[in-house]
C-alpha cells in the first residue's frame, strides 16, 4: 500500500494586484465563458440587478480594509467606473476567484457566478452601466461574508526578520511555545503578511514539547530571529503536524463548527515563512491571528498526500538542463538536506518507477499517486497545491469505479488563487477506499525550461494535497 508521504509544502510567487497577474494578461490563461444560453434581464440596471450580484459574490473582498480594498466595488460610483473591467474579468472566469469545477463535492463559501449572473454583468457594461432606480434594490439573503477571526492570540516574531542575502528563496521558521492552563482548540486563524511582495507562503505546524531542546539550539543560531528550515520545521521531531496554511488568495480560515486542532500546554506552534526575493528584500513582521474554542470541541487531524513530479523539457529544447540527473544535482546544491533523493522516494512510495512517466512531455506532464485508506475517516475539507507550471488538479476517491467521487476538481489551475476548501457536508472515507491525487503541468509556461522535479524554490514544482479529517473515535 502506498504510504501517505509527509512532505514540505511551499509557495513561490504572490499576487500584487487583484485584476492583473505578475505573469501577464489573465486572458492568456482563461477561456471566455460560454453564456450564450443564459437568461438575461431585458434592461439590467445597477440597483435592481448588478448591486445584488456584487454584494453576493464580490464586495466581501472588494471593500475598504479587505484583501481587495484597493479596487472597491461597494458603491455605485466604483461599480460604474469599473464596469468594463468587471465584465471582462467575469467573462473569462478570472473573477471572482473560484477554481473548483461543478464536478467537485459542494463547497462552502462558493464565490462562483452563474452563467446568468455573468451575462447580466456583461450586458450591463455593454449598455453603459445604467444606474436605475434605488427603490428596485433587493438585498441578497445569502451574500458571501468574510470570516471574522477573534484575536485570542497573536503569533509574531519579537523583531522583524530580514531575509538572507545569499539565497533567492529563504525559508524561515519562528517558534512560539504555548503556555496554557488547560488544552485549547484552534478553531480559526488569519495570516496577516507584512511584505506581500516577498512573503509567498506561510504554514502553521504543531509540534509537542519534546521539540524544546531543538528549538533552543536552532533559534537565533545565525544571530537573526528564527532559523533556516528547508524541508519542514528543521527539527528532530517526527510528529510535526500542518494545521494551517496561507497562500496567495487565501482568506481567513474557520474550521467546521464544533471542530478544532487540540493545542496542549508546552506545545510549539511553528510558523514557516517562505520568502521569494525576486522583487524585494526587506524586513518582515508577518503575524498570525488565532482564535480558540470557548469549550472543548471534536479534534481534527491533517492528512498529507503527494505525487511524483517528473516534467521533461519542451520538445523544442535540448541540452544539459533537460537531464534528470542534473535536475537532482541542482536540487541538492540549492537546498541540501537530502532533497535530491525525494523524487525517487516519491516514486517508491507510490509503487512506481520512471517507466510510469515515460510518456510525459514538456507540453503535457502528469503526476499521480494512489493511497489506500487504512481506517474509516470523516473528511471536512481539502487543499490542493502546485506551482506556476500547473495546468489542472484532481483529487478523487475510488477512481475508475462505479462509486467514484471527485473531492476536488480544478480544470484550470491558477497559482494566485489557491484556497482551503470545506465541504458543505462531511464526507465519509471507508477502510480500503483509494484516494488518487493527479496533477498536470505545461513546461512551456516556464521562462527557462529545464527538467523539473519536486523542489522548494520558485522554479520547481509540487503535486500536494491535504485532507482535513476528524480524529478517529471522536
Amino acid at each position: 500500500m502506498p504510504k501517505i508521504i509527509l512532505s514540505v509544502f511551499v509557495i513561490i510567487l504572490s499576487v500584487t494586484s487583484v485584476w492583473a497577474h505578475d505573469d501577464g494578461d489573465p486572458a492568456d490563461h482563461h477561456d471566455e465563458v460560454d453564456v450564450s444560453e443564459a437568461v438575461v434581464p431585458e434592461y439590467p440596471t445597477y440597483y435592481e440587478h448588478v448591486k445584488p450580484i456584487l454584494e453576493l459574490h464580490c464586495t466581501a473582498c472588494h471593500s475598504e480594509g479587505q484583501i481587495a480594498g484597493d479596487i472597491p466595488l461597494d458603491t455605485l460610483e466604483s461599480a460604474v467606473n469599473g464596469a468594463s473591467d468587471i465584465a471582462f474579468n467575469v467573462s473569462i472566469g478570472y473573477m471572482p476567484p473560484w477554481m473548483p469545477s461543478d464536478l467537485s463535492l459542494p463547497m462552502q463559501h462558493d464565490r462562483s457566478l452563474t452563467d446568468s449572473e455573468i451575462a447580466t454583468l456583461m450586458a450591463w457594461s455593454d449598455d453603459f452601466a445604467p444606474e436605475g432606480d434605488p427603490a428596485d434594490y433587493t438585498s441578497p439573503a445569502d451574500r458571501f461574508a468574510m470570516i471574522e477571526v477573534r484575536e485570542d492570540m497573536i503569533l509574531q516574531s519579537e523583531e522583524p526578520y530580514e531575509p538572507d542575502e545569499t539565497v533567492q528563496d529563504d525559508y524561515r521558521c519562528f517558534a512560539f511555545q504555548m503556555e496554557l492552563d488547560e488544552p485549547q482548540y484552534l478553531v480559526a486563524y488569519e495570516f496577516l503578511p507584512d511584505v506581500m511582495e516577498m512573503a509567498h507562503h506561510g504554514i502553521i505546524y504543531k509540534v509537542n514539547e519534546t521539540a524544546l531542546r531543538g528549538v533552543e539550539r536552532r533559534n537565533g543560531e545565525d544571530g537573526r530571529p528564527g532559523w533556516s528550515c528547508y524541508g519542514g520545521v528543521g527539527l528532530s521531531v517526527g510528529d510535526d503536524e500542518m494545521i494551517g496554511t496561507w497562500t496567495p488568495g487565501t482568506l481567513p480560515v474557520a474550521f467546521p463548527e464544533d471542530t478544532g486542532y487540540k493545542i496542549e500546554d508546552g506545545d510549539f506552534l511553528i510558523i514557516q515563512m517562505h520568502y521569494n526575493l525576486a522583487i524585494t528584500r526587506q524586513p518582515d513582521s508577518t503575524m498570525v491571528k488565532l482564535q480558540f474554542a470557548d469549550e472543548p470541541v471534536r479534534e481534527l487531524m491533517t492528512i498529507q498526500l503527494t505525487a511524483p513530479v517528473e516534467i521533461p523539457c519542451p520538445s523544442d529544447i535540448d541540452g544539459p538542463e533537460c537531464d534528470r540527473v542534473n535536475a537532482l544535482t541542482r536540487i541538492d546544491n540549492l537546498y541540501g538536506d537530502g532533497l535530491r533523493y525525494f523524487p525517487d522516494s516519491l516514486l517508491r512510495g507510490c509503487d512506481q518507477t520512471l517507466n510510469d512517466y515515460a510518456e510525459n512531455t514538456g507540453e503535457h506532464a502528469i503526476g499521480s499517486c494512489d493511497t489506500t485508506a487504512p481506517i474509516p475517516l470523516t473528511l471536512y475539507g481539502v487543499f490542493g497545491h502546485m506551482h506556476e507550471l500547473g495546468r489542472s488538479f484532481h483529487l478523487e476517491v475510488n477512481p475508475d469505479s462505479d462509486d467514484s467521487v471527485m473531492l476536488l476538481d480544478i480544470p484550470i489551475w491558477d497559482f494566485h488563487w489557491q484556497d482551503r476548501y470545506q465541504f458543505v457536508e462531511p464526507f465519509q472515507i471507508n477502510r480500503g477506499d483509494v484516494v488518487r491525487i493527479t496533477c498536470s503541468w505545461d513546461n512551456t509556461l516556464s521562462e527557462n525550461p529545464r527538467y523539473v522535479v519536486w523542489g522548494e524554490g520558485t522554479e520547481d514544482e509540487m503535486c500536494f494535497a491535504t485532507l482535513t479529517a476528524l480524529v478517529p473515535g471522536q
